[in-house]
């Protein structure tokens, strides 16, 4: 992964927390893993920021 990647992946991470500020997320785009938890109920696991933040959208919207 190159070094202009990572800045922009951790913007994504940022932004996503800011969105969604009840849970915990976490990424390795390395692998590529994200990943949300809340609680001992909640956890989701995506291969990138846009499955994640739909699944989330998707949470919200129950």
């Amino acid at each position: 992964m190159k070094a202009a990647d990572d800045g922009a992946w951790r913007r994504e991470l940022a932004e996503l927390r800011a969105e969604f500020p009840t849970f915990g997320i976490i990424a390795d785009p390395a692998r590529p893993i994200w990943m949300a938890v809340r609680g001992n109920d909640i956890f989701i696991r995506a291969s990138d920021r846009f499955v994640l933040r739909q699944r989330l959208l998707e949470l919200a919207r129950r």
